[in-house]
């Protein structure tokens, strides 16, 4: 694992490239957010019964989750981020620049593990580490916590409360269920389905509320 001191200075790194912008469906620094909250995903995940006994050096992973996204730094333009436009080359830009931000806290093989599963991440993941780290990234967009992106994305695109309605149960729910069979993990599939029974219990109260149902 990581030290914390190392930990704290990479996310200083991330920081900096990440800060002072708006992104689309996240609002100010999402990508900063995303990216330390994948790290506790992979942390609390190579903790489990269930992935324990598999074979990844695990600060490989934890590094490689924290800068995954390191590409899109370059899509940030004017202080704006849009992160819908399937630019799925911030995956090979990102495996070419993390080198700069990590060689100095692991060896040289570790680099090169960090950087394949970067260039991976969107695609076929060719070792465990890649798995577990391409799972909790799409593990972000399942659940309740992804309220936080709906909302800010709805209110850019001036949608209407009926109309984010309309969409999450027409178009969010199938899409979830399809990144379902994307998943790697049993275990990530399980968590997965979870926090999309709760997303959708958590929209049928709001929908509920809307409507005055409880009165």
């Amino acid at each position: 694992m990581l030290t914390d001191e190392e930990l704290e200075g990479l996310k200083s790194k991330l920081k900096e490239e990440f800060s002072d912008y708006y992104e689309l469906g996240g609002g100010k620094n999402y990508r900063y957010h995303h990216l330390t909250r994948t790290h506790v995903y992979v942390k609390k995940l190579m903790r489990r019964e269930e992935v324990e006994g598999l074979d990844f050096d695990s600060e490989v992973v934890e590094v490689a989750a924290l800068f995954h996204d390191i590409g899109r730094k370059e899509n940030i333009e004017e202080g704006y981020l849009n992160p819908y436009d399937e630019d799925k080359e911030h995956a090979e830009r990102g495996a070419e620049l993390v080198s700069d931000f990590i060689d100095d806290v692991l060896k040289p093989q570790q680099v090169e593990k960090v950087e394949k599963i970067i260039r991976n991440h969107h695609s076929s993941p060719e070792t465990t580490g890649g798995m577990i780290v391409q799972d909790c990234d799409a593990l972000s967009n399942f659940g309740v916590n992804n309220l936080w992106r709906m909302i800010h994305y709805s209110s850019e695109k001036e949608r209407t409360i009926d109309e984010s309605f309309e969409y999450f149960w027409d178009e969010a729910i199938k899409a979830y269920r399809e990144k379902l069979k994307d998943l790697n993990l049993d275990i990530s599939k399980k968590i997965a389905k979870k926090r999309i029974v709760s997303h959708q219990q958590v929209m049928l109260e709001m929908e509920g509320e809307v409507n005055a149902d409880d009165i």
